[in-house]
């Protein structure tokens, strides 16, 4: 996952100021994480899960559209130090993927860790199978620009 470092120390701030699990959605283009959308979840969040606001986060990816910013994925936080993504996790990424149109062939789904650290992981789409991966980062310095809406 290539990640400009602006974003990249946007999510950890953003997403570890919070006591509970939280996340967002990610997006740039040319296959370069230049976007975010911090997002405290539903009602139904807490310290142990994070549960998205998808009609509010449905609304930034087609805000994106308009401005040509791909939809490249969702972070989430795991607050005890855990780098693994859990059952429910990987259960969660197969079906979102598999709601995805067809020409979405991967997405980023990065764990913000308590350490100021991000693990990425990479869902791919084959036919109907979806392989999760651990996704190498690498942070893009210089003029690329995050942009955030809270």
């Amino acid at each position: 996952m290539k990640i400009s470092e602006n974003t990249y120390q946007l999510i950890i701030k953003k997403c570890l100021n919070n006591q509970s699990e939280t996340g967002g959605i990610i997006g740039g283009k040319n296959n370069i994480v230049t976007e975010f959308v911090f997002d405290k979840g539903t009602a139904l969040s807490s310290k142990q899960h994070y549960y998205p606001n998808v009609e509010r986060l449905n609304e930034c990816i087609n805000d994106w559209k308009n401005i040509n910013i791909q939809f490249y994925g969702i972070v989430h936080t795991h607050l005890q130090k855990e780098r693994l993504l859990s059952i429910g996790d990987k259960q969660y990424i197969r079906t979102i993927m598999l709601t995805m149109p067809v020409n979405v062939r991967f997405l980023y789904f990065p764990i913000v860790l308590p350490q100021n650290e991000i693990v990425a992981y990479e869902a791919v789409r084959l036919n109907n199978e979806i392989n999760i991966n651990a996704s190498n980062i690498k942070i893009i310095y210089g003029k690329e620009k995050s942009n955030e809406k809270n």
